[in-house]
């Protein structure tokens, strides 16, 4: 076996220096790529992402069924009696708090009336 090319002279520590250096920054190269290869794929198909955008898929449908159950039951069940009744008790609070406060008004001017003047 001929072997004359590994004898090309002596090896010497800077030779030896770079060698390792090199095989350093290539075993580094090679990780770096694999990285990158796998990166994009871990991320797309991550079971948690999936999951996750599988649950925000559900939440949304839920949101839209909700709406729409709202929309129903406010056809179904408010008819104009319910909102009849409702505007009416508006009105009684809306005047018996009127009421308060013309009598409060009324009970502090005559307080204020009746102060001795000095």
């Amino acid at each position: 076996m001929d072997t004359s090319f590994l004898s090309s002279g002596p090896v010497t520590w800077p030779v030896l220096a770079a060698f390792a250096a090199a095989l350093v920054a290539l075993g580094k190269l090679v990780d770096w790529g694999l990285s990158r290869l796998r990166a994009g794929t871990k991320d797309a198909v991550s079971p948690l992402a999936i999951d996750m955008a599988a649950v925000k898929l559900d939440i949304r449908v839920l949101d839209e069924k909700l709406n729409a159950f709202k929309i129903e039951v406010a056809r179904t069940y408010v008819t104009g009696d319910v909102i009849t009744r409702l505007e009416r008790r508006i009105d009684d609070m809306v005047s018996s708090v009127r009421d308060e406060m013309q009598e409060t008004r009324k009970q502090m001017m005559d307080a204020f009336a009746r102060r001795p003047r000095d």
